[in-house]
């Protein structure tokens, strides 16, 4: 090896170790990028889960609160009263709050002016728009409300005392993630997109107004009117529900604040336009009584009843296809309609005709009001849910049932009847039922065809999904206080469906009967969204 060799080697020296730091470098830098990215995709799963804990407690207490809602639910009367929410005099909200143990929970700025203050804090309401409620304005562009868009006290709502029966593990260490529910009456004219339930252009003469439900669509009412008193049809108040849920912080996860909101509504009274209501063709025949004046009003010589007005308004038969009367004199059809009664179709006109209309607008989806009535049926004879004896779609004859107890105390007592116990009776097929011994009282729901060859004698609404023919009549002087309300069977196809109702039978419109009729499941879900922003 020559001297330049040598001296050449010799200023290498050190270089293996400077590579080797070098790769040691980047490696150390390939392997913290490695943990960061494992540390944040780990963080944004931890803040999805609690972001979906957080999305489904509030739906969940949302659902807990519509249950609550129910006939006979310990938030029903309380909710029933509402008033649209109002600053003058603090009415129309109630707050759900579902705390934990020793937890204070309050949406309004007393109890923190910032989410970071107060958490629980709701900077959703100015967002609703309650013409009532116009101190809360909300920004021009969506978002949380903020400043004076927020309740600064608790005197503009109620919040009943919960406990666990009506909310699972409330004030214990075990209650879900839900911190409370506001219920309102759902006005026109809500939400951030300025949209109307009827499409109608907003305006000072919609907006504000309170939406009703009459069991197939919702409705802006009259200002200064309420559901309960529509006609032709009662409604009733379309609630809104809006929930909240905030998880807590953990560590380095900051909790998750979800807002979901639903609109639900109670299935509204029945009460048909008619004694005798179809949506198919009626033929009439025989020794038939037809009486449209109100039993619960008004006498047998149609005057009214002691501390009550007679009311003449609905018709004897009211069809949205034709009226056939084939009976001749033997038919006996009354009603006050066009003798100083003013009666409406259930689109809201006036109607002018006497005492049977035919051809005329049919509201009722009688298939969804079956289905919205039975699950809370049973068979008066058993109590065990839908236990008819039916075999497919079609029901053996059955004689002399008792579907719940006929009252006493009729026709002429003033006052409500007494001793119907009213039953709800799902019969999932077409039947015949005969015999001079079937009575009941309540709800008799038909999924099919009705034949009644005999007696009768209901206090209540049979309600039949396809045709109803009627015959015989026994020895009963009134064989149905109430209504029938049948649809057309959507079964049939190329064949004209009739409902014939004959023989020597009685029917009298009855509304004390009709008010018997009660849904005891919870309100019917109308729409559901999340809020988000």
């Amino acid at each position: 090896m020559n001297g330049k060799t040598t001296k050449r080697l010799k200023s290498q020296r050190g270089i293996a170790m400077m590579v080797a730091l070098l790769a040691l470098l980047l490696l150390a830098a390939i392997g913290m990028g490695l943990m960061f990215m494992a540390d944040t995709e780990n963080s944004v799963n931890n803040n999805y889960r609690d972001s979906q804990k957080a999305y489904f407690a509030a739906r969940a207490g949302a659902e807990n609160v519509r249950l609550l809602l129910a006939n006979g639910g310990s938030l029903n009367a309380s909710a029933t009263n509402l008033t649209m929410p109002s600053s003058v005099v603090n009415t129309g909200m109630i707050y759900v709050k579902n705390p934990t143990s020793g937890e204070a929970i309050d949406p309004t700025t007393a109890g923190g002016t910032t989410l970071t203050a107060n958490p629980y804090l709701d900077d959703q309401l100015c967002w609703e728009k309650y013409t009532g409620l116009a101190t809360l304005t909300p920004a021009p562009t969506v978002g949380p409300c903020s400043g004076t868009q927020l309740m600064s006290t608790s005197t503009a709502y109620s919040a009943p005392t919960m406990n666990s029966t009506d909310v699972p593990n409330t004030n214990g260490s075990a209650a879900l993630a839900f911190k409370w529910v506001r219920i309102t009456n759902k006005q026109n004219l809500i939400g951030p997109y300025g949209q109307t339930v009827n499409g109608s252009t907003p305006s000072a003469a919609v907006n504000g107004l309170q939406v009703c439900w009459n069991g197939k669509q919702e409705v802006a009412i009259a200002a200064g009117s309420s559901c309960a008193a529509q006609v032709p049809q009662q409604m009733t108040p379309v609630w809104e529900l809006t929930s909240l849920a905030v998880t807590p912080k953990i560590g380095q996860n900051p909790g998750s604040r979800r807002f979901v909101q639903m609109e639900v509504a109670l299935a509204p009274p029945i009460n048909p336009p008619g004694a005798v209501a179809a949506q198919a063709p009626i033929t009439m025949k025989g020794n038939l009584t037809v009486n449209g004046y109100d039993n619960c009003s008004c006498t047998s010589t149609n005057t009214s009843r002691p501390g009550k007005t007679c009311d003449g308004s609905h018709l004897a038969v009211y069809s949205a296809n034709s009226v056939s009367q084939n009976g001749g004199p033997s038919e006996t059809l009354s009603s006050g309609v066009g003798n100083g009664f003013t009666t409406y179709n259930p689109d809201g006109t006036v109607k002018t005709q006497g005492a049977t209309a035919q051809n005329q607008p049919w509201p009722y989806d009688v298939n969804q009001m079956i289905a919205d009535y039975k699950v809370t049926a049973q068979n008066a004879a058993t109590t065990s849910p839908w236990n008819f004896s039916c075999n497919g779609s079609s029901c053996a004859d059955a004689q002399n049932q008792n579907f719940g107890s006929y009252p006493t105390g009729l026709p002429s007592a003033p006052v409500f009847p007494t001793g119907a116990a009213p039953a709800t009776v799902y019969i999932p097929g077409s039947i015949k039922l005969t015999g001079n011994g079937t009575s009941g009282s309540g709800i008799l729901i038909i999924d099919g065809d009705l034949e009644i060859n005999g007696g009768l004698a209901f206090y209540g609404l049979i309600l039949v999904k396809g045709k109803i023919t009627f015959s015989g009549g026994g020895s009963q002087p009134v064989n149905l206080y109430g209504a029938i309300l049948a649809g057309e069977d959507v079964n049939a196809q190329d064949v004209a469906v009739f409902d014939n109702i004959g023989g020597s039978f009685d029917f009298h419109y009855d509304t004390c009967a009709l008010s018997l009729i009660s849904n005891s499941g919870p309100p019917k879900l109308l729409a559901t969204h999340e809020i988000m922003y």
